[in-house]
């Protein structure tokens, strides 16, 4: 597998999220200049997704901002998550310190399944009695 470079953060962005100022532009370069790799900064973009779909699902319809992402990158950068193995190992302990906090699970959210049609299987019915409702039959 390709390492991305920047040019796939920024598509990344756009297809997650929306679209991307140019100021944001900035900021997410700043972010590689510093040196973090173009991987975490893909991460945090996914992990900021991953936050919108949560709290949709919880019904809290609020858009999240660019300084949500900022901010993710900016904790990652003050525990020295830059690269991919610090990524790897830092999340690797938030998975097993939420398994430990949900008693030894992987914490699910309550939500109502979603309905999809390959769920259900069509079967022909058969046709009504003629004359069952005659104003129909005209």
């Amino acid at each position: 597998m390709e390492h991305p470079d920047m040019h796939d953060v920024i598509q990344l962005y756009q297809m997650q999220i929306g679209l991307l100022s140019s100021s944001q532009r900035d900021k997410l370069y700043q972010a590689y200049d510093q040196g973090m790799s173009p991987f975490v900064i893909g991460c945090a973009i996914l992990r900021t997704s991953q936050e919108r779909r949560r709290r949709n699902m919880r019904g809290q319809h609020k858009r999240i901002s660019f300084n949500y992402l900022w901010g993710i990158i900016q904790d990652w950068f003050n525990h020295g998550i830059t690269d991919e193995a610090s990524f790897r190992a830092y999340w690797q302990g938030q998975q097993r310190t939420r398994t430990a906090q949900n008693g030894g699970h992987n914490a699910q959210v309550n939500t109502r399944r979603q309905v999809f049609g390959r769920d259900y299987q069509y079967e022909q019915r058969e046709p009504a009695a003629e004359g069952f409702f005659a104003f129909l039959d005209d």
